[in-house]
């Protein structure tokens, strides 16, 4: 298994160096830095943490398309053809739309199936997880402080803010400011009694 992934970070140092060396001569590139250091972090694999920084860039361009989003984002002040010819090599994640005004750095995405992510803002350290829609209404989108954490599968939506900090649990749905350190859950699961499941569910 290590050998393997030796193997294939060899082939990302080669294939991912275009995308690395625009990123490092953008705007974007202390960001792009610690996004990289952050995602590690977040990954938490040992033999990874202990990869060169360009290797671990590499690595996460190579593996998770979801890398490949956040850093086009990072660069979307390149030239519209140069993009497109970079969003052609380095295809982004197909199901993970990711828009907003400002991104601080270190924002990991956790698998990122079936998550739109439209925000005015988003902190430093972020983390959010699959099928999660941040988004707006008639009144405007979400504003995510530094050090939030969105649990797989919630909604966000609306002028409200995550201020730093704040948990949203999976599945919960958010439509009013979390303070600061909060966190907030879906109602959890309850068990039903014998007589109740034969019924189909149905009280007595």
């Amino acid at each position: 298994m290590r050998r393997n992934r030796a193997f294939l970070i060899r082939c990302a140092r080669v294939w991912a160096y275009p995308l690395w060396w625009l990123g490092t001569h953008s705007d974007a590139a202390d960001d792009i830095a610690e996004d990289v250091d952050w995602w590690m972090r977040c990954i938490g694999d040992d033999d990874l943490l202990r990869l060169d920084h360009y290797s671990r860039f590499a690595y996460l361009s190579g593996a998770l398309t979801e890398f490949r989003t956040l850093v086009h984002f990072r660069l979307r002040s390149v030239p519209l053809l140069l993009r497109t010819v970079l969003r052609a090599v380095y295809r982004p994640a197909p199901a993970l739309t990711l828009e907003a005004d400002r991104i601080g750095p270190g924002l990991f995405i956790q698998h990122g199936v079936g998550t739109i992510v439209t925000a005015e803002a988003i902190g430093r350290h972020c983390w959010i997880n699959q099928q999660v829609t941040i988004g707006h209404d008639a009144h405007g989108r979400p504003t995510l402080g530094d050090d939030v954490r969105v649990g797989a599968g919630a909604v966000v939506i609306g002028p409200v803010t995550l201020h730093d900090g704040a948990v949203v649990g999976a599945n919960a749905t958010v439509i009013h400011d979390v303070p600061a350190g909060r966190t907030v859950v879906a109602p959890p699961a309850i068990a039903l009694d014998r007589h109740q499941r034969r019924r189909g569910g149905e009280p007595a």
